[in-house]
């Protein structure tokens, strides 16, 4: 919980000294009617960042969770403004991937596979509520918009007499140019809490 805090204290620090015309434009964002803040898509979902003390707002006006609230900061001030290239890359494909791969499988994809890939149907449910919609991959696979320039992409494969089941979440190749990887590392678990438990 503490390293938890200290990301989000970061992160609002961070926003705060940005510009926010620059994190409107690169990212996907709008302005408030009143100016004072910003608006952002989050998993479908639209949440308000005041940009006088970054506080971040859900859609029912309660404040976003501190993982939440982290990464909706970290992508206004991060971004790129780069657009999705439409190529998908796998956990172990990001910079330095290759230490934090074994934790995402588990944290990540494992709950995903074992609440969701014997049921395709409530699979698909679910991911329509985060904006997601069906791509070809898997058994069932959606595209998920998590931010207006930062798509993934979940894939389920039901179990047989030879395979177990399994899920993957998939980054489009742009996303190391709009968070790091510990950034995107949280953002594929909070995916799977939120397929495995929506509110």
């Amino acid at each position: 919980m503490c390293h938890e805090l200290t990301a989000h204290t970061s992160a609002i620090k961070d926003f705060l000294a940005a510009n926010p015309e620059e994190m409107i434009l690169k990212s996907g964002a709008a302005y408030a009617q009143d100016r004072r803040s910003v608006l952002i898509e989050y998993f479908a979902q639209p949440h308000t960042v005041s940009i006088r003390n970054g506080e971040v707002l859900a859609e029912n006006q309660q404040p976003a969770s501190p993982k939440d609230a982290t990464l909706i900061l970290q992508y206004l001030k991060q971004c790129s403004g780069l657009p999705p290239r439409g190529k998908w890359i796998s956990f172990l494909e990001l910079p330095q991937g290759i230490h934090h791969h074994v934790p995402f499988l588990k944290d990540a994809c494992q709950p995903i596979s074992d609440n969701l890939s014997d049921n395709p149907d409530i699979f698909m449910q679910r991911a329509a509520k985060l904006g997601g919609r069906p791509i070809k991959m898997g058994d069932a696979a959606v595209l998920i918009p998590a931010f207006p320039k930062l798509p993934l992409a979940v894939a389920i494969w039901q179990g047989d007499d030879e395979f177990p089941a399994k899920a993957n979440i998939l980054f489009d190749s742009i996303a190391p140019h709009h968070l790091t990887t510990a950034a995107l590392w949280v953002l594929g678990c909070e995916l799977a809490q939120k397929m495995i438990d929506p509110q």
